[in-house]
């Protein structure tokens, strides 16, 4: 991401005391240094351990292009609670040009050079992330984090670190720089030198999207039977119906429902159950049959509720099935078949007019 123009005139009020604190620092040691003849070089340098911190930087601190920058999917680390990418990360003796430290630091404030075998280290996290938690924060959830730079460490509790976010230490060369968040006793780690993730939810990391909705599907049938001298029958019986799948691995007041390689895919559709004292019953596994690259899914989980239409019973089924996590693309074969029932008369008629639908619902 690019720097965004001209921040804000003010700063962050909360790192104000403590840069004037370090300047005045420095600034007395240069001057005590100066009495006392030439300033040996290395003697007079920003201490090991400073460290500044702010997580309302309005801008991208780091230049738009260079190897300190993560790219793609890289720095990215993702929860049932939260969602995050790191910016850049960088390390350096001086402040290279291009660099917009002055919205992290004070205003005017020259880095002194940091002790020898020590460098400075800076971590942004993007001020824009482009992907969103799936679900709030809230009481009963358990979400904590760690970032540690080098012997630096900054805590977080119930929640991540926030977009924009920069954090800037004085530490020891190549010191590592890692990122560990634990949501719902799952962890994460990102190693930022060596661009390494760990423990990840793969199925957060795939797809675009976590609900689809199928085109509608509609049709009409008939019936007919004779039983001894009397013939039963009805005409256009019309369905009309479409199905609404979902990808998951986590599910408030349920928790993860997943493993980490692994989705649920959770499938819904209503149906006409009765009407008219006829009854058209499905047994939603044989009249549905989806598959992904892999092949048929067998459903782990079928249930159904009822809910009065007219005079007759809209049933809504509901279907699970367990998927991989990077499975994206499913094809649905729908296909309501008789009999129709008449309770009243003892009656089953077959039907003529069926049809097989095909759809395809795709998270990519």
């Amino acid at each position: 991401m690019s720097p965004k123009g001209i921040a804000p005139a003010d700063r962050n009020p909360r790192n104000s005391a403590r840069r004037a604190a370090c300047a005045l620092f420095a600034a007395a040691a240069a001057l005590s240094a100066a009495a006392c003849g030439e300033v040996p070089v290395g003697t007079v340098n920003t201490p090991a351990g400073y460290t500044v911190s702010s997580d309302d930087v309005p801008v991208s601190i780091c230049p738009s292009e260079g190897e300190h920058r993560f790219e793609g999917d890289a720095g990215l680390l993702r929860g049932a609670h939260f969602a995050l990418r790191v910016e850049c990360l960088a390390s350096f003796d001086e402040v290279p040009e291009g660099f917009q430290l002055e919205y992290l630091l004070k205003e005017g404030y020259k880095l002194l050079p940091p002790p020898e075998g020590y460098e400075f280290t800076v971590v942004q996290f993007a001020p824009e992330p482009g992907v969103e938690a799936p679900y709030a924060v809230d009481d009963l959830t358990e979400l904590t984090g760690k970032l540690v730079i080098g012997d630096q460490e900054w805590d977080f509790a119930g929640e991540s670190p926030q977009p924009g976010a920069a954090y800037f230490a004085v530490v020891e060369k190549d010191a590592p720089v890692t990122l560990e968040i634990t949501d719902a006793e799952r962890v994460q780690t990102l190693d930022l030198r060596g661009r390494t993730r760990s423990g990840l939810i793969e199925a957060l990391y795939n797809g675009s999207t976590d609900t689809v909705t199928t085109d509608v599907v509609e049709n009409s049938v008939d019936g007919y039977t004779t039983s001894g001298s009397y013939e039963y029958w009805f005409d256009d019986w019309q369905y009309s119906t479409d199905f609404t799948l979902t990808r998951e691995v986590y599910q408030p007041g349920e928790g993860w429902v997943a493993k980490t390689d692994a989705a649920v895919l959770s499938v819904s559709f209503g149906w006409l159950q009765s009407g008219s004292g006829l009854e058209w019953n499905i047994d939603p596994e044989e009249v549905l049959k989806i598959s992904d690259a892999n092949g048929e899914l067998a459903a782990t989980s079928v249930e159904h509720t009822d809910e009065e239409w007219g005079d007759g019973i809209w049933r809504t089924y509901y279907l699970e099935y367990g998927v991989p996590a990077d499975s994206l693309v499913f094809t649905l074969k729908f296909h309501p078949d008789g009999p129709v029932d008449w309770p009243e008369e003892g009656i089953s008629m077959p039907i003529s007019g069926d049809e097989t639908h095909e759809l395809t619902a795709s998270f990519e």
